[in-house]
């Protein structure tokens, strides 16, 4: 919206060929080859030995593709290849790029014969192209950052001895040095345009972040490593002022000629989270705006006024009129139960006859069912109430009287609980043994 305002209020000096703030084109270059000669140049031939054409870049990784998504372990064969890249390059062109790569072995035979005419892809070049599109993106910082996890990684599982951990924090500190004095020369000798092309390259640095982890392990384990590890950090701090000098040189610039697709989204982001709201306001200082017309109705204030206006207050109940003075309900209720559980400790130890365990089941049977259903009934709540010493035993067997007047009824066994265990252990050194025991 910013750059969209610029224009339309005819603010000039915006450059031609810069892509807006939404432009996914990658920046370095159309072709993306810029990165593979100096990645191949440790182990190159020559300096004719990286190839300069975009085209052979596509045909490798369609044949990467093809491969993922058609090839086996039978692997494919130069017709099916060829097909998979009639959409990128003529025929003369992939047979020229077929020679290379499997020269090259990038493709080798199936079978290691002269003349196998079906191939395999190479893994190990399908790792270098995940590398050459990391580069194209990141520009190689990532790799730091990677570099440090890995050596934090290997210090807490044991995998590195300590000289080993030494060559890889200097490592780490060497190739931040490289990249901070890169980046500086960049800020102060090259031109703005070629700065834009290395904005994704440091819009997300995390090396600090990595360091001071690997720093604070490697300081717990290995005192004697501590000053190659804070020389790692000044390293790193360097490099995060370069970053933030690169970043003030772009907003220098693009404040000067009104540019905001100089920016990338997150530098947005960030200058809304971290800027004052006066940094803020200055983006607005020389820009003309419309005097608002705001026109509301009568008729839009009431409702609004109704729609917002405080509710009315809350009006408290009456205090409940004193109750007069009486017997209390609570007590009332406890004094009726007592009397209700006296009731039925009394009818039990009548049908028990005052013994301490006794065999119910014929005076029940001798009373008619509706009175024997409620002494039941009772006994059932007395051996369930805790403040009743007793204990009912109801048999699985069924007696069954056609002719009485409890026609079904199981054997019921009353027991009174003993009040301590002397008088438990007494009662069983009393008890006769049976026939069985």
């Amino acid at each position: 919206m910013l750059v969209q305002g610029y224009r339309d209020i005819g603010v000039k000096g915006h450059l031609p060929d810069q892509p807006d703030l939404f432009s996914v084109q990658r920046e370095d270059s159309a072709d993306g080859l810029e990165h593979i000669s100096p990645f191949v140049a440790p182990v190159a031939a020559s300096a004719n030995a990286v190839t300069d054409d975009p085209v052979a870049l596509r045909i490798a990784e369609t044949i990467r593709d093809v491969f993922g998504d058609f090839g086996s372990e039978h692997g494919l064969s130069r017709a099916e290849i060829a097909q998979a890249c009639a959409a990128v390059t003529s025929a003369d062109a992939f047979d020229a790029r077929f020679r290379v790569f499997t020269k090259l072995r990038l493709l080798e035979s199936l079978r290691g014969k002269a003349h196998d005419q079906r191939y395999v892809f190479n893994p190990t070049s399908g790792a270098a192209l995940l590398v050459y599109e990391r580069l194209g993106e990141a520009g190689g910082v990532q790799e730091i950052t990677m570099l440090l996890d890995r050596a934090r990684e290997g210090l807490l599982n044991g995998s590195l001895t300590e000289e080993q951990l030494a060559a890889k924090i200097a490592q780490a500190r060497r190739s931040l040095a490289n990249y901070t004095n890169h980046l500086l020369r960049l800020v102060r000798t090259r031109p703005i345009e070629e700065l834009l092309g290395q904005r994704h390259h440091h819009a997300h640095s995390t090396s600090l972040e990595e360091a001071k982890h690997l720093v604070h392990a490697v300081a717990e384990q290995y005192p004697a490593l501590r000053p190659a590890g804070t020389r790692l950090i000044q390293e790193a701090l360097r490099y995060t002022a370069a970053v933030h000098e690169f970043h003030d040189r772009l907003m220098q610039q693009a404040t000067t000629r009104r540019d905001f697709s100089m920016l990338l989204p997150e530098q947005y982001v960030t200058a809304a989270r971290r800027s004052s709201v006066d940094a803020l306001a200055q983006v607005f200082a020389a820009t003309v705006f419309d005097p608002p017309h705001v026109q509301i109705t009568t008729g839009q204030i009431l409702t609004a006024a109704a729609d917002h206006q405080p509710p009315p207050p809350r009006q408290r109940l009456p205090r409940p009129p004193t109750q007069p003075s009486g017997p209390d309900p609570v007590e009332t209720a406890r004094a009726k139960a007592a009397l209700a559980r006296q009731r039925r400790e009394a009818t039990v130890t009548l049908l028990m006859a005052g013994k301490d365990v006794a065999d119910v089941t014929a005076r029940l049977r001798a009373l008619p069912w509706q009175a024997a259903v409620k002494h039941l009934v009772d006994m059932l709540r007395a051996a369930a109430d805790p403040a009743i010493p007793l204990m009912l035993d109801i048999s699985r067997e069924v007696i069954v009287d056609a002719a009485g007047a409890v026609t079904y009824a199981s054997p019921v066994t009353m027991s009174r609980i003993p009040d301590s265990p002397q008088d438990m252990n007494g009662d069983a050194e009393a008890a006769p043994q049976s026939p069985h025991e």
